[in-house]
């Protein structure tokens, strides 16, 4: 997985790339507060296969801070520029976690530009649900503030610790990942954006509501069975919500399921993706 930097509006991303033309073509977003390096195990694969490209987001591993790049909506607004950089024209999608909200927002108001979604552990529709922590970081201004308060270098590890325990329950992630990961989180720019991001939920999460019921692109909701951070139940709940989604369990895994049951979900993505790109045929013909 080589890591490479573009300029994409002012902000210096990192990305990796496998560019294989007449391939269908997938983007992956990181997560929070990981990086793209969470999809390590699957890239090989991925780059076989698919004309494929992996950004970390502003605010988020190797890519630049950026105030202004916070919310769901701007991070949206970002994304399709991200598309138009690399001339993705109409990509699969995989974006657990924080992708999961902003790719909802960019379906709803950008129909048609994504072929499929793999979406899921994330709080994206209504009141979103899990740990008392992930409610208050996002519903409470003073415990954003206290996160912040303690300065990257020990608010990040504290955030990452917190995470990486209730994160994994099958694996752990290599300690080049773990490094990436801290690294990301300890830069009190960054770890300022990653805060504010689930802070503009309260804002956002609402609309999405009544917005995802405009969604016709076929979406994959996959949410960890013992993910303790995020309920379960805010899945479920897009999963009723959308026109055309499926919905599954990964057995086993905690809030981190792409990387915690790293084969389960790579084998989940791999047959949705066959199964949108057997039915353009079918149309096609």
């Amino acid at each position: 997985m080589n890591l490479e930097f573009c300029t994409i509006d002012g902000l210096r991303i990192r990305y990796a790339a496998s560019r294989n033309a007449g391939k269908p073509s997938v983007v992956l977003t990181s997560p929070q507060p990981m990086s793209i390096l969470t999809y390590s195990a699957w890239w090989d694969r991925l780059a076989d296969e698919f004309d494929v490209v992996a950004v970390d987001l502003p605010n988020h591993g190797g890519s630049d801070a950026a105030r202004h790049v916070t919310t769901v909506s701007q991070h949206v607004g970002f994304f399709a520029k991200i598309l138009d950089h690399f001339d993705l024209a109409h990509p699969h999608f995989i974006g657990p976690d924080i992708g999961t909200p902003m790719a909802l927002r960019f379906m709803a108001d950008t129909p048609g530009r994504l072929k499929s979604a793999t979406l899921g552990d994330a709080g994206c529709v209504g009141v979103v649900e899990g740990a008392w922590l992930f409610r208050k970081l996002v519903y409470s201004h003073i415990m954003r503030l206290v996160v912040l308060s303690a300065g990257g270098a020990i608010g990040g590890r504290i955030y990452c610790a917190v995470a990486n325990a209730i994160g994994y329950r099958l694996s752990r992630p290599t300690a080049a990942a773990k490094a990436d990961y801290l690294a990301g989180s300890t830069n009190f720019a960054k770890l300022r954006g990653q805060v504010g991001f689930l802070g503009s939920y309260p804002n956002e999460t609402p609309s999405l509501q009544d917005d995802v019921l405009k969604i016709k692109t076929p979406v994959q909701v996959l949410h960890g069975e013992f993910d303790t951070f995020v309920s379960v139940f805010n899945s479920r709940r897009l999963d009723d919500l959308l026109l055309n989604s499926r919905f599954a369990l990964i057995e086993g895994a905690g809030h981190y399921a792409w990387e915690d049951a790293a084969e389960d979900y790579f084998a989940r993505v791999l047959a949705f993706i066959a199964e949108v790109e057997g039915e353009s045929e079918d149309v096609k013909q």
